[in-house]
C-alpha cells in the first residue's frame, strides 16, 4: 500500500498541496482560544479566592463574637458567685468591692434600706433592704457593666449571728 501523500512534511506544513490527515491543522482562532482559556482560569480563580476569604473573615467574625460571649458569661457566673458570698455575710458588711484580674472585672456591691408596706394590713415592713451588685468590665474598646438586684430581709438577731461567724 502506497503513502496516499506524496509530499514530505516541509512542503505540507508550507500548505501546498494535500495534507496528510495525520497531521494536525492549526488555525490562528485555535491560539485566541487558548487565551480565552486561560483568561477564564484566571477569572475562575479570582472568584474562588474571594469567596475564600470572604468565608475567612466570617469564620473570624464569628469566632470573635463567640469569644465575647465567652467571657460575658464568665463574667455574669462571676457577679453570681460574688452575690452568693455576699449574701451570706451581715448587712452592715455587705457594701463590699472585689477584683477578678483573671477576667479584668471589679465587682461592686452596695445595701440600702428598703420601706414596705403590706397592701391590706397597711403595716410597715422593717428589716428589708436592698442589695445592688455590678460588674464593670471592658471588651475591645467598650466598657460593659451587669447588674442583679435582690430584696433581703435580716433582722437584727440574724445580723448579730452572721457577724460572729
Amino acid at each position: 500500500m502506497s503513502d496516499p501523500c506524496p509530499m514530505t512534511n516541509d512542503e505540507a506544513d508550507s500548505g501546498a498541496g494535500f495534507r496528510h490527515p495525520s497531521w494536525v491543522i492549526r488555525h490562528g482562532s485555535f491560539r485566541a482560544k487558548r487565551g480565552y482559556i486561560l483568561l477564564e482560569l484566571i477569572i475562575a480563580l479570582t472568584i474562588f479566592a474571594i469567596a475564600v476569604v470572604g468565608l475567612a473573615k466570617s469564620l473570624n467574625t464569628t469566632l470573635e463574637v463567640g469569644n465575647i460571649m465567652n467571657r460575658d458569661y464568665a463574667v455574669r457566673i462571676g457577679l453570681q458567685s460574688f452575690v452568693e458570698e455576699v449574701k451570706r455575710k451581715a448587712i452592715s458588711d455587705m457594701a463590699t468591692t472585689a477584683t477578678d484580674e483573671r477576667l479584668g472585672a471589679t465587682y461592686t456591691s452596695t445595701v440600702d434600706s428598703l420601706s414596705l408596706t403590706v397592701p391590706r394590713s397597711g403595716a410597715q415592713l422593717s428589716d428589708c433592704y436592698r442589695l445592688t451588685a455590678t460588674a464593670v468590665y471592658t471588651v475591645g474598646s467598650e466598657q460593659r457593666d451587669e447588674t442583679i438586684e435582690l430584696w433581703l430581709y435580716q433582722t437584727q438577731a440574724e445580723q448579730e449571728k452572721r457577724r460572729t461567724r
